[in-house]
């Protein structure tokens, strides 16, 4: 054994140095394996730890019983053992990981999802069994979902909620398979894309500003919502955009109108940002213009609720739009009652039948080519084969 000063040590095979500020152990074993531990600040009692250790360490070197994990040297090491063991042994709930989930994500995941799938999940759970929480109960699990909610809602909620938690768990390596994943969950029959056609549309339009179907016990006329439901259907838009607009969205550059759409007002949150996270113009033709200078701006927003603040989408749909459909399907002015997002679908698929090049569709609705052709174009039902 030999020192220099508190600078350097050699005892056996084993040396000691400085290196980044601490004591450094450095040896190997076996031969050409190359061992380097980190053990103690630069103080006079990091030094006596520095030589202990050293000496621990070829004592066990030359009794054949080195420790590899080196937790025998080293009270860091010896605690990331502990960590490692614990979480080998350590066993988890599917509200554990669902909890952890939501707290590694809570400023990633968008707040409305947060605020609507992510409260759903928790409701879901905690209905659910303790017992038929623990991940070796995963089919007993899906057999009781499957006997209390329609497979859509299962669908969504492992989709979007539980798959995620559980494959997070997987990769921080606190559990090694996901139990869920072999099971074969049914997936909900995709709806067939549907529309109005544009008499359909002008027909729906024109019973709004006419209140012709208003509830006698209404209290308000349904012509309130005219210029939104025109909106909709005339710059096939998200709801949640239209419901977003203020007067100061409305650009005029070269002589022309645009509507610029940049945010989104979505389940009782303003999102500064579309569906697509993208900005675009949408240029207005004649009709279009004759409608943004016919509502009034007596409000900040261009479409208001009917008691001030932002549309709820939701209640117009149930209040509202439902019984307008209901009165147009009764008198067969309307094939059949859809919802009005049907209206955006409406618009893609009339201006694909009339021309536009796709791009041009896809880039007026915020959408890929690809998402247009998959979820929005409907087919035509009263179409007739050309002949030969």
């Amino acid at each position: 054994m030999y020192t220099e000063g508190q600078k350097k040590a050699k005892i056996g095979a084993v040396s000691v140095d400085i290196n980044r500020g601490k004591y450094r152990i450095r040896f190997s074993f076996p031969k050409g394996k190359r061992h380097y531990l980190r053990i103690a600040h630069v103080t006079p009692e990091g030094w006596a730890t520095a030589l202990k250790t050293a000496q621990l360490i070829n004592r066990d070197l030359d009794l054949g019983c080195f420790d590899e994990t080196y937790a025998r040297y080293s009270p860091s090491h010896a605690k990331a053992l502990e960590l490692a063991q614990e979480k080998k042994t350590k066993t988890y709930t599917l509200v554990q990981l669902w909890e952890r989930y939501k707290d590694l994500n809570k400023d990633r995941i968008a707040q409305t999802t947060q605020n609507h799938l992510w409260k759903d999940c928790d409701r879901y759970l905690s209905r659910t069994d303790k017992n038929l929480l623990e991940l070796n109960k995963a089919q007993e699990f899906v057999s009781y979902l499957q006997g209390k909610y329609a497979v859509s809602t299962i669908a969504t909620l492992f989709r979007s909620c539980l798959n995620p938690a559980v494959n997070a768990a997987v990769n921080a390596e606190l559990i090694t398979v996901n139990p869920y994943q072999s099971i074969n969950i049914p997936k909900p029959q995709k709806k067939p894309i549907e529309c109005f056609e544009p008499n359909e549309v002008k027909a729906i339009i024109a019973a709004f500003y006419s209140d012709e179907y208003k509830h006698k016990f209404s209290s308000y006329e349904h012509s309130f919502y005219a210029q939104y439901v025109e909106m909709l259907a005339l710059t096939g838009a998200r709801p949640e955009e239209i419901v977003a607009l203020t007067f100061d969205d409305i650009k005029r550059k070269g002589g022309k109108t645009y509507i610029k759409f940049s945010k989104a007002y979505s389940k009782g949150i303003l999102l500064p940002h579309t569906k697509t996270k993208e900005i675009r113009l949408f240029p207005c033709n004649k009709q279009l213009v004759s409608v943004l200078n016919s509502v009034p701006k007596t409000n900040k927003l261009m479409f208001p609720g009917v008691e001030g603040g932002y549309l709820n989408h939701g209640n117009f749909r149930k209040r509202d739009w439902r019984v307008v459909l209901k009165g147009l399907v009764e008198d067969k002015k309307v094939e059949k009652y859809l919802k009005p997002y049907a209206l955006r679908h409406s618009f893609i698929t009339r201006l694909v039948r009339e021309g536009v090049d796709i791009k041009t569709v896809a880039t007026l609705s915020g959408n890929s080519v690809a998402t247009i052709i998959k979820h929005y174009l409907a087919a035509k039902q009263d179409f007739n084969l050309p002949e030969l």
